[in-house]
């Protein structure tokens, strides 16, 4: 048994496809093939359903293939530590991330890391926290950007870093009749016509949580904050939306009144297995989330402070 033939399985299975593994590892479909069934040979196990429309993984796969992510994330890991003898000329790593990281700390990271590591392949994949949260567990990815509200995940599997937090403040139209309210109160919102964040999303649990959804009448429902910022603007409804997503768009058209109750906050939080040493070019990637997030966070701080208290504000803010 061979640590390529368990690469060639996990990407099929990952895959959905003997085809699309074989172009990814680069290597032909029917030696791909051969190479799984030695696999399964050795094994004595099926691990492959192969039918029409792809290939799934068996029973015995979905037991096994964990320890065998296992196994291709020490052998990668050894790789890289030999290669960083010299210097880090090769490694992959595979970054999971929501929306509010993408948008805040992802355009800093990812050139800044690229740059500095460009024989290291590099790749994003963007979803809601349950599910980079799943991929993380399952060793499909390397590391994970997830949102959550209170403390970092309970997950004894998981590693939780804090990174950065973000005010979720009230979002309104500018000339809705609550942008010129000196106080706005839970129960003002009572009646109003909601923009609201898939279910799914923390921030979808928070304005459930806390505006009791039976009394909502929800409008549009997106994934995307900034989508939802639109919608406020051209007065579709209210919205309860990251403070960052009020750098771009509509600065005229929105407004963030005063709030009787204190802003909760959105926490971007870095994710990892507990059981597992990051890689060498994982490290770096940690390391420079970390830094971009700290400088990040003291401009951020730096901002707020400016902010007039008890006053409306709009989204020219920082």
């Amino acid at each position: 048994m061979r640590s390529e033939q368990m690469r060639y399985l996990e990407a099929a299975i990952r895959l959905g496809s003997l085809r699309k593994a074989a172009v990814e590892v680069g290597i032909g479909q029917p030696t791909l093939s051969q190479q799984i069934r030695r696999l399964e040979e050795d094994l004595n196990v099926n691990l492959l359903i192969r039918r029409a429309n792809g290939v799934f993984p068996s029973a015995e796969a979905r037991i096994l293939l964990p320890h065998m992510r296992q196994v291709l994330q020490a052998d990668r890991a050894l790789r890289e530590e030999a290669g960083l003898i010299n210097g880090l000329r090769s490694g992959s790593v595979r970054l999971g991330a929501v929306t509010t990281a993408s948008q805040i700390l992802l355009p800093r990271v990812v050139p800044l890391y690229r740059n500095s590591f460009p024989h290291v392949r590099f790749s994003v994949w963007e979803s809601g926290s349950s599910s980079v949260r799943d991929r993380v567990t399952s060793g499909e990815l390397d590391l994970g950007l997830v949102v959550g509200r209170g403390d970092p995940a309970s997950d004894a599997s998981l590693t939780a870093t804090d990174l950065i937090a973000d005010d979720i403040v009230l979002c309104v139209p500018r000339r809705h009749p609550l942008a010129t309210k000196p106080t706005v109160s839970i129960q003002d919102l009572e009646g109003e016509s909601w923009v609201v964040p898939a279910r799914g999303y923390a921030l979808r649990e928070l304005v459930d949580s806390t505006f009791m959804p039976t009394a909502q009448n929800i409008v549009y429902e997106t994934t995307n904050p900034h989508t939802s910022l639109l919608m406020v603007a051209a007065r579709v409804g209210i919205a309860m939306l990251p403070r960052h997503a009020l750098h771009d768009h509509c600065a005229g058209e929105v407004a963030t009144p005063t709030t009787d109750w204190d802003p909760p906050q959105l926490t971007v939080r870095m994710i990892g297995r507990r059981d597992t040493q990051p890689a060498p070019a994982v490290r770096k990637l940690i390391q420079a989330l970390r830094e971009v997030s700290s400088e990040w966070s003291r401009n951020y701080r730096r901002e707020r402070s400016k902010l007039p208290p008890n006053r409306r504000r709009d989204c020219r803010l920082p």
